[in-house]
Order: C-alpha cells, then sequence, then structure tokens
C-alpha cells in the first residue's frame, strides 16, 4: 500500500523556481541556488542563461507588486 506522501507527489507537482530552472537549462537545481545566492558568478554560457532567467523573473515579480501596488492606492 502506499503512502499518501507517494500519492500526492503522483498527482501533484510541485517544483520550486530552482528546479524549472534546472529543468529548462538541462542542470542541476543546486548549480541554480549558488548563482542566486551569488557564490558562483557566471560570465558565459549556461550559467550566465541562468543568471539572466533569474533575473528576469525577479524583475517580473517586482513589477506584479508594484502593479498591485498602484492598483490599490487607486481604489480607496
Amino acid at each position: 500500500m502506499e503512502t499518501l506522501a507517494k500519492q500526492l507527489r503522483k498527482t501533484v507537482k510541485f517544483t520550486t523556481p530552482y528546479q524549472e530552472i534546472a529543468a529548462e537549462f538541462d542542470t542541476d537545481p543546486l548549480y541554480v541556488g549558488q548563482i542566486a545566492r551569488g557564490e558562483r558568478k557566471p560570465i558565459r554560457g549556461k550559467g550566465l542563461k541562468i543568471l539572466n532567467k533569474i533575473k528576469e523573473l525577479t524583475q517580473n515579480k517586482d513589477n506584479e507588486k508594484n502593479s498591485k501596488n498602484s492598483t490599490e492606492s487607486f481604489s480607496a
């Protein structure tokens, strides 16, 4: 008999942003984390593409927050 955790893993696909980026660039999530934390400083190739993707995602999040905050201030 399977545990509930195993059943849940089959039905719910939970991945972290690092895992999604790693899958996209065919690399390890630990490497993505090292780049995100500044432990690795990529200057070319796959590492630089990963860094740019991380920056793109963080800028998108910042833009979403800013647009949400500006919308809330007008609705008051």
